[in-house]
């Protein structure tokens, strides 16, 4: 069974007076662990595709599986739920709640289940201590370098430890050494069975990830 898989998905939104296509349909099939990059000029509907695939955003036309559920067909809170369980997410703006500490950043998707106890605490440390951040939990993200934010930013995506995950140019704030690390990070997931699909642009992730299968995204087609 598939990972994730998107059948004829197409997205076009209102853009003023007219309707523009932002996805055309869209095939893809990953399989349990696999690593696909998405690449592509800006624009061209990466961050889009991510939104579909993982349920935040329902397609115009077209089904969306995860794990063998239609997330594309289920009521709001259905889908939710779905995501909680099985999916994490690394937003491109990382969407970090400033003010808040790094660890309670990384325990928010665990509270809605009341996961938020010394169980979730330690998990939450032990990402962050693996993620280059140990000693880090308790500082304000808002005082964070952009590269910290980011590894927060993933731990907080690990945190449910999901099947399926998303990440939206992930290496867009870190340095060599850093990005380095990632991507062994997601060597490491990819062969714990983790379904890895990542939006990028950087060379480096196709370098680093040789078994990586990579599709192009352009004017919303996929190839």
């Amino acid at each position: 069974m598939s990972a994730v898989r998107a059948n004829d998905v197409s997205v076009r939104v209102r853009d003023g007076a007219a309707r523009r296509t932002v996805l055309s349909h869209v095939e893809l099939d990953v399989a349990a662990g696999e690593i696909v990059l998405v690449t592509g000029p800006s624009g061209s509907g990466k961050t889009t595709l991510l939104a579909v695939l993982g349920g935040m955003l329902l397609p115009t036309s077209g089904e969306v599986f995860v794990d063998g559920e239609p997330v594309s067909r289920l009521r709001d809170e259905h889908r939710a739920e779905v995501r909680r369980r099985k999916i994490g997410f690394l937003f491109q703006d990382l969407a970090l709640v400033d003010g808040m500490t790094a660890r309670d950043n990384v325990l928010l998707p665990l509270v809605p289940d009341g996961g938020d106890d010394a169980r979730g605490r330690a998990r939450a440390e032990a990402l962050l201590e693996q993620l280059g951040l140990g000693g880090r939990g308790g500082a304000p993200v808002d005082a964070l370098s952009g590269g910290e934010r980011q590894r927060v930013a993933l731990a907080r995506a690990l945190v449910r430890e999901p099947k399926v995950l998303l990440l939206d140019e992930p290496t867009a704030h870190l340095d060599h050494a850093r990005a380095d690390a990632l991507i062994a990070e997601l060597s490491r997931l990819a062969e714990a069975g983790v379904t890895l699909i990542v939006s990028t642009h950087d060379q480096r992730l196709s370098d680093g990830l040789p078994r990586a299968r990579q599709v192009s995204l352009r004017e919303g087609a996929l190839s």
